[in-house]
């Protein structure tokens, strides 16, 4: 999921600029690259060790609500905390099983310690998410009073086929200046590896000010598709993010 976070986005070069004057200049795909950009800095890791945050996830399929807090000044098997299972305390099986994806999650973190970090292999997610940008693909879709929408496509090495059937849409708020919404929708049918299938799909992370920092809060994930014929890999999550508090 934080992966998910594979998307964020920015713009402060133009703060002297009414939305209207910065519209007017960005019209062209370097102008619109140029804002994107900005907005993508703007955005803060919420993952990045420095906030305490509950979640909640809605799985559609399994027809079930999880609530987690998370506070990572806590030691790691207490960092995150089960709140409840569909608004009700969880019961002492499910607390179990909570704890021991901890303990699995624990031994995960030890086995990678000495590998190297992924991150550090391929640089900050905001600067690879403004790499996967074509410019030339960036064109206005529509604006509606202080909303402008954007679409895009985007490339990764080795990863061209899958991005073809891909199409982005960024949501810029131009009077508070930051992206309110990041969606990505599948246009085609396409196999990402082998005796796989992805039907359909459908992306999006939502974004609000928080002290004036835009701050994720909240993402749809939808997935229509198949591996090897019998591993159905159908998704349909909601995730909300709420109650921030700086550690």
């Amino acid at each position: 999921m934080k992966k998910a976070i594979f998307l964020m986005l920015s713009l402060s070069a133009f703060t002297l600029l009414s939305a209207s004057q910065v519209l007017a200049q960005a019209s062209t795909e370097h102008d619109y690259l140029s804002l994107i950009s900005e907005y993508v800095y703007k955005i803060e890791n919420i993952y990045d060790g420095n906030w305490a945050f509950t979640y909640r996830v809605e799985d559609k399929i399994e027809m079930e609500t999880r609530t987690v807090r998370r506070d990572t000044s806590l030691p790691f098997l207490e960092s995150e905390t089960l709140l409840a299972i569909n608004g009700m305390p969880p019961s002492e099986e499910r607390l179990q099983r909570h704890a021991e994806r901890r303990q699995r999650a624990l031994r995960r973190r030890q086995n990678n310690e000495n590998r190297p970090v992924e991150d550090e292999e391929e640089g900050n997610e905001k600067d690879r998410f403004l790499e996967m940008i074509i410019p030339e693909s960036i064109h206005l879709i529509k604006q509606e009073k202080q909303l402008l929408y954007l679409g895009f496509k985007a490339v990764e090495e080795d990863r061209e086929k899958i991005y073809e059937n891909l199409q982005g849409t960024l949501i810029l708020d131009l009077d508070a200046e930051y992206i309110k919404e990041l969606q990505v929708r599948v246009t085609e049918p396409f196999s990402p590896f082998f005796l796989s299938k992805v039907e359909g799909g459908y992306f999006s992370i939502r974004f609000d000010l928080f002290d004036g920092v835009p701050m994720q809060t909240e993402i749809s994930f939808e997935l229509q598709g198949h591996a090897f014929y019998i591993r159905d890999l159908t998704e349909d999550r909601e995730v909300e993010w709420m109650d921030f508090e700086k550690i």
